[in-house]
């Protein structure tokens, strides 16, 4: 599914420095978070800084989720705005508020684009004074963040994915999208080693791994599979001889714990991880299994194989991306990209393990057919 261009045309200036590598261009990106959208973000991210070259190209994000894209080599600059939180003082949100439009303004943006789409990041947008703000019209913004932008994609289909969402901007800019790059991101030296230290210390050996992932954030909880689901998922792997490091971030160790005990003994529980170390442990991984949630999108950043198990979230919407995977859903769940209403029609309940066990397989047999 595409997406079709821009609503009205871009300034004629705006398309000259376009048409010439972004010569004497400052592009602003504004995508804050959650996780998993920041990582569907980097490959068209990567698009733009192919086609323009020669533009200053800046980050917004959320001064929490620095660290996901820090060090980017297709970045000029990062932006860390700190967050706003619902029950914050009022001086705290004005200081906030004259922090965010001291930074913006000093970007001298010439263009905005909003991979964001809600009020927040239409305020951020509005207050860099950039002549162009490019973003969405219709469902694929909310909060009323069309009053904040210039130019508007008109909106494709609710299930399209969010990945053809992001990519409906840079084809805005008349940039070809016809492949996917891989995120690019940076793996240093000290995390390359803590997670090959990991790995040997949960099996003995460097030998072949897959990554479990039973968590979701709080705000997100509805969206973590099983454990059954995930104990038969590690079953399959044992069963293609291939061990399971069960991950967790913050808050996550007693699910992790409790999905360890009811796995096959194959499983170990890994250590707590920073973003990075849990990026390199998913780049050298054979496959990653999880629910929708920030660390399947960054397997799939890293060019792991994924297998994913959606309940109440869209397969499409969410589809893993640029790289071999399995979704697992329910089969007779009429989903529909609005997500107060799937999150009623799509349940777990509805998927069993056997089909998570099946689409380990076959993942693993395409993948590494030879094992």
């Amino acid at each position: 599914m595409s997406y079709t261009g821009a609503v009205r045309p871009l300034p004629p200036i705006v398309l000259e420095r376009l048409a010439d590598g972004g010569r004497d261009l400052t592009v602003l990106v504004l995508r804050f978070g959650a996780l998993g959208d920041l990582f569907r973000t980097l490959p068209p991210v990567r698009l733009i800084r192919a086609a323009l070259p020669r533009a200053r190209l800046i980050w917004a994000i959320d001064d929490r989720w620095r660290v996901a894209v820090e060090g980017h080599p297709d970045l000029d600059e990062i932006l860390a705005l700190p967050r706003i939180h619902r029950g914050d003082r009022w001086a705290a949100v004005v200081a906030a508020i004259r922090r965010w439009r001291a930074g913006l303004r000093e970007t001298r943006a010439d263009l905005v684009l909003d991979f964001h789409g809600n009020l927040r990041s239409g305020v951020a947008g509005w207050l860099s004074s950039a002549p162009v703000r490019l973003g969405y019209a219709g469902h694929q913004q909310k909060e009323g963040n069309r009053c904040f932008t210039t130019h508007r994609i008109v909106p494709g289909s609710r299930r399209a994915s969010r990945m053809e969402r992001n990519l409906s901007l840079v084809r805005a800019l008349g940039i070809a999208c016809d492949g996917l790059p891989d995120s690019g991101l940076v793996f240093s030296d000290a995390s390359l080693e803590q997670a090959r230290d990991i790995v040997l210390g949960s099996f003995g050996t460097e030998g072949s791994y897959a990554v479990v992932s039973p968590g979701a954030s709080r705000t997100q909880a509805y969206k973590r599979p099983p454990s059954s689901l995930l104990a038969a998922a590690i079953e399959a792997l044992e069963e293609g001889g291939i061990a399971t490091l069960v991950v967790h971030g913050p808050g996550e160790k007693a699910d992790a714990e409790r999905l360890v005990e009811a796995a096959p003994r194959g499983s170990r529980l890994a250590p707590p991880t920073d973003l990075r170390v849990l990026a390199a442990l998913l780049r050298d991984a054979r496959a990653f299994v999880g629910g929708d949630s920030g660390p399947l999108h960054l397997a799939c950043a890293v060019g792991c194989p994924v297998v994913g198990i959606y309940g109440p979230t869209d397969p499409a919407v969410n589809s893993p991306w640029g790289v071999p995977h399995r979704a697992v859903f329910p089969v007779h769940a009429a989903y529909s990209g609005v997500k107060k209403k799937d999150r009623r029609v799509g349940r777990f309940e509805q998927i069993s393990p056997g089909q998570v066990a099946e689409a380990v397989g076959e993942l693993i047999s395409e993948v590494h057919p030879s094992d």
